[in-house]
């Protein structure tokens, strides 16, 4: 039975003997209580070797980064005048510098037409027949019509024998069906249609029957007006072409946009551009989406005028390196002439091109290592700083004293490492020791560092600051990074004091916690049975009170009867 469950004690007798119970239960709880202070003091002591611990790891991650010979070897690119070209530079180049004079860009090829009215006018015109309907009779002798069908210089001969006195509707059908225009599987090869052109006059289309679009499906034929095939475009860079098959009447916007939507486009953009002619506004440009002398247009069939690149003028970045000519397809990523630099073109002009070693990473862990010290001393005096805004006098405390504080081990530690940040390398390299960095031990036990003289240190001197943390494993010196960052390893080792020391106060903290569960179980059933003493002690006092007022009530009635 917990105490506190029974609140009938005392009810009987009139005696408070539950408050009794509770002060006699927080008297003996004290020893309890003492060791859950005990036990309290223990995690603050393990908090702090693990705030130690974070705060020499990040000491030991900025001596590992300087004990990297990777780390210097970080290059950095300046340019004079950064709006002719950026230059970006990996890891591991010399230092080095080249002038750059770059004489002309890399252009997109580009052609136009001539101006037109509208967007909606004809670019392959239609043929003028005067002929006003399809049952019109326009052969007047007997004659042979050649068509010829596929890649020029192997087109087969399609022969149409026609008589005289036939109309266009006899002649499409004469064509359509002709034993001639088929392959040798019998398949249908050219298509004849009745068109109408925008006077309303018929003739004769003649189109593929696969749907054109290749080499193999031009078709051309000769001598009769009345009669025309679509016209086979074709766009050609780098070897690689694609065919179009246009139809007689064909606007400046369809071809625009039958280029546009090519499956086999080879790399061009096609457009109406609006001039700001006031009569031919419209002009239609077919551009070239890379730059440079592989992607040049190679147009047929299409009556265009070259812009850019005209007159074989070359379309490549031409620039000299160090008086040395190149010429590239492209202005960005040009990787391929200064080892291990990218030049993006911009502005045609001269410029040089800074190549050095970049210590800039090495110069914020040398401040970051120095920083990290001084964060531990301060720590472990109890100054460390905190954003957390600390509301009573016993947080207020924690913040200001560190448990560790008076603690040899530790203090043994912040010794080591102040010996370590001090020390001297025995290396003829010009700079021995980070004081030589400018480094200073204050009187507080802090370490200041100038970071002018750190900078002048680097600037006059990189190659010495570099053997100052790398050492020389040929005569087997070792460098001031190596030697903080293994020292700081044992510390934070399993079997550093640091462990040591949180893994006995775990220990010592589990043996409370079950010592002060076992005291806790005691205590209470203590107190259940004297509970239950208590319960009876107040029953019977009850039982006294009750027996006490029957015999006062029988005296009162003795003494009335008597008077």
């Amino acid at each position: 039975m917990a105490s506190g469950s029974i609140t009938s004690v005392g009810i009987g007798s009139g005696l408070d003997l539950q408050n009794i119970l509770d002060q006699l239960k927080e008297a003996d709880r004290g020893v309890i209580n003492a060791k859950v202070a005990k036990k309290t003091g223990y995690q603050k002591e393990i908090n702090s070797y693990n705030g130690v611990n974070a705060k020499l790891f990040a000491m030991k991650s900025n001596a590992l980064d300087l004990s990297l010979q990777s780390n210097y070897m970080q290059s950095s690119s300046s340019v004079t005048d950064d709006n002719i070209l950026d230059a970006v530079v990996v890891v591991g180049v010399e230092e080095s510098s080249y002038t750059i004079d770059f004489t002309q860009k890399a252009q997109r090829n580009s052609w136009e037409s001539a101006g037109t009215a509208s967007v909606n006018d004809i670019m392959f015109a239609e043929p003028v027949t005067g002929i006003a309907g399809p049952d019109e009779v326009v052969t007047t002798i007997s004659e042979t019509m050649s068509i010829y069908y596929g890649e020029s210089g192997s087109e087969q001969q399609i022969d149409i024998s026609l008589a005289s006195g036939l109309s266009l509707t006899e002649i499409v059908e004469q064509i359509n069906s002709s034993s001639n225009n088929q392959d040798g599987d019998g398949v249908q090869r050219v298509n004849a249609s009745l068109g109408l052109n925008s006077d309303e006059e018929y003739y004769i289309r003649l189109s593929a029957v696969s749907g054109g679009n290749s080499a193999d499906s031009e078709i051309s034929v000769a001598g009769f007006t009345y009669v025309q095939a679509d016209t086979m475009i074709s766009i050609t860079q780098d070897d690689t072409s694609m065919y179009l098959s246009v139809r007689p009447g064909a606007s400046f916007q369809e071809v625009t946009d039958l280029i546009n939507t090519a499956a086999d486009n080879p790399g061009v953009t096609a457009a109406m551009i609006d001039n700001g002619d006031a009569s031919d506004p419209y002009q239609f440009t077919l551009s070239a989406d890379n730059t440079g002398e592989n992607a040049r247009i190679t147009l047929s069939n299409l009556v265009l005028t070259e812009v850019t690149g005209a007159a074989a003028a070359s379309l490549d970045a031409m620039l000299t390196v160090n008086g040395i000519a190149y010429r590239r397809q492209s202005n960005e990523a040009i990787s391929d002439i200064i080892t291990g630099v990218t030049l993006n073109l911009r502005n045609i002009g001269e410029t040089t091109v800074n190549i050095e070693t970049d210590m800039s990473s090495i110069k914020e862990n040398i401040i970051s290592l120095v920083e990290g010290f001084n964060n531990l001393v301060s720590y472990i005096k109890g100054s460390n700083d905190t954003t957390e805004e600390k509301t009573s006098d016993d947080e207020k405390e924690d913040e200001t004293v560190n448990p560790l504080a008076e603690s040899n081990d530790v203090n043994r530690l912040i010794s080591k490492l102040k010996s370590l940040m001090t020390s001297i390398v025995d290396i003829d390299s010009g700079y021995t020791s980070l004081a030589d960095l400018g480094m200073v031990v204050n009187k507080d036990g802090t370490i200041s560092l100038d970071e002018d003289d750190l900078d002048q240190a680097i600037a006059s001197n990189p190659d010495a600051v570099t053997s100052l943390f790398l050492g020389d494993a040929e005569k087997d010196i070792t460098g001031m990074g190596d030697l903080i960052n293994d020292s700081i390893k044992n510390m934070v080792s399993s079997q550093g004091v640091i462990a040591t020391e949180i893994d006995t106060l775990k220990a010592m903290s589990a043996r409370l916690d079950k010592d002060i569960e076992t005291s806790t179980e005691r205590l209470d059933k203590r107190y259940e049975t004297m509970t239950a003493e208590f319960i009876r002690l107040d029953s019977y006092i009850r039982q006294l009170n009750s027996e006490a007022s029957y015999m006062q009530t029988m005296f009162d009635s003795f003494n009335n009867s008597k008077e």
